[in-house]
């Protein structure tokens, strides 16, 4: 592996140990019984809501460097360069939603946890879509599906 991708390894070991704290440390009998109030949240639902989430984070973080560092020149990697944001955003908000839920699930009442799955449907469909047209236009870009004229005007 080259010194120019050495950070990747960085970054896994981050999510890693993230993911593995979130876990260990949200089910120990001290953080389950440590509530916040009424409200049903307890401190290991916080600690799993930030360890995931920060894995999370750093995963699209990860996808969002790697994308950059690709060279477009080379055709071998054009089409994984144009995908891997898409993608990372895609699987990021598909799991965004049950980590959210860990914070904000015992805070909400039906209507608004409805409310708050409608929000996530809409957000992964835009998301499978963005990923679908960088699949077929060859670039994470926006741009070339909206014409010439959306790129005049920027």
């Amino acid at each position: 592996m080259s010194e120019r991708w050495t950070w990747v390894v960085r970054y896994i070991v981050v999510i890693v140990l993230a993911v593995i704290l979130a876990a260990t440390l949200g089910e120990m009998a001290l953080f389950k019984t440590t509530k916040f109030g009424r409200t049903g949240l307890n401190a290991g639902r916080l600690v799993q809501f930030l360890g995931f989430g920060g894995g999370l984070l750093v995963f699209w973080l990860l996808a969002q460097r790697a994308a950059q560092l690709l060279d477009a020149r080379d055709a071998r990697w054009t089409l994984v360069k144009s995908l891997l944001l898409p993608l990372a955003t895609l699987i990021v908000l598909a799991s965004a939603h049950a980590v959210s839920l860990l914070l904000l699930g015992p805070l909400m009442s039906r209507a608004w946890q409805q409310a708050y799955n409608w929000v996530f449907i809409g957000a992964i469909i835009l998301s499978a879509a963005w990923l679908l047209a960088a699949l077929l236009t060859g670039s994470s870009s926006l741009a070339p599906l909206f014409g010439s004229k959306a790129l005049r005007r920027q």
